[in-house]
Formats: C-alpha cells, sequence, structure tokens
C-alpha cells in the first residue's frame, strides 16, 4: 500500500491539548476535495472547496452543483498571482521576501522527518526552538491507513 498516493487519515496530538485529524485522498470521483474546518471552544472556521463554476440548478430532484475546480492552477490562480507581485515588488522596489531563512530551513527540517518517519514506520519527533512559540509535532504519529 503506497501511502503517500492512496486515502489516509492521521491524527496528532500535541503536548498542550491541541488534536488535528487529517483525512487525505487525491482521487476523490466528485472532484479534488480539500476542505479545512477548524473548530473551538468560541466557533468555528472553515474552508470550502472552490466550485469550477458559479452555476447551479435546483428543481424537484434536488440542488445539483458542478464538480470542485480541478488542480492547484485553477484552484489557486489569485495566490499565484499574489506570489508573482511579491516577487516583482522584492525585485524593482527593494520590498523584503515574506519567506525567510528560518521559514525555509524548518520546512526542511519537517520534510527530513516526515521521510525518516515514512521509510522507518515510526514517529520523528520534532522539537521546536527555545524562541518558538507552540506546540512540539510529532510527524507520523498514529497514522491510519485505509484504502
Amino acid at each position: 500500500l503506497n501511502t503517500l498516493s492512496s486515502p489516509f487519515l492521521q491524527k496528532h496530538h500535541f503536548s498542550k491539548g491541541t488534536v488535528v485529524t487529517l483525512t487525505l485522498t487525491r482521487g476523490a470521483t466528485y472532484g479534488y476535495d480539500q476542505r479545512l474546518e477548524i473548530h473551538g471552544t468560541h466557533g468555528l472556521a472553515s474552508l470550502q472547496n472552490i466550485p469550477s463554476t458559479l452555476n447551479q440548478l435546483a428543481n424537484s430532484t434536488g440542488i445539483h452543483s458542478p464538480k470542485w475546480a480541478h488542480s492547484f492552477p485553477q484552484r489557486f490562480e489569485k495566490a499565484f498571482e499574489n506570489e508573482l507581485d511579491a516577487f516583482g515588488d522584492t525585485l524593482l522596489l527593494g520590498t523584503k521576501w515574506m519567506v525567510g531563512e528560518d521559514d525555509c530551513v524548518e520546512v526542511q527540517r519537517v520534510c527530513d522527518a516526515a521521510l525518516v518517519s515514512c521509510e522507518s514506520g515510526e514517529v520523528v519527533r520534532l522539537e521546536r526552538e527555545e524562541d518558538d512559540v507552540g506546540d512540539s509535532v510529532d510527524v507520523g504519529e498514529e497514522s491510519l491507513v485505509s484504502q
């Protein structure tokens, strides 16, 4: 079973009590499903899928909507445009780039730990640096793979 391309469920428990549940599949029959919900003591924040069009039909058999936008270029067109604008501002106006060296190092640490976890099947614990705020992260904790 290739867990990198197959559907899976993963649950993470963080040191301060936060619980995160991730589900992933790249092959939903109804389109590329990419929703986010955050539940808290003061309410709910959610991010819904972007439809391929805003057309909708409602009739006696129900409400019919188009599939969701296909993939990254369609879903994140505005985000890509903003990235190019920021890059141009950095080159032409000397604006500080939004991603720093420390950000890149941290992303690489997570990727390295994920690879080790994937290859070994074991949890790889990432401790935050002393000046960081937040929980420590366990990469690979409680992976529940399903088909």
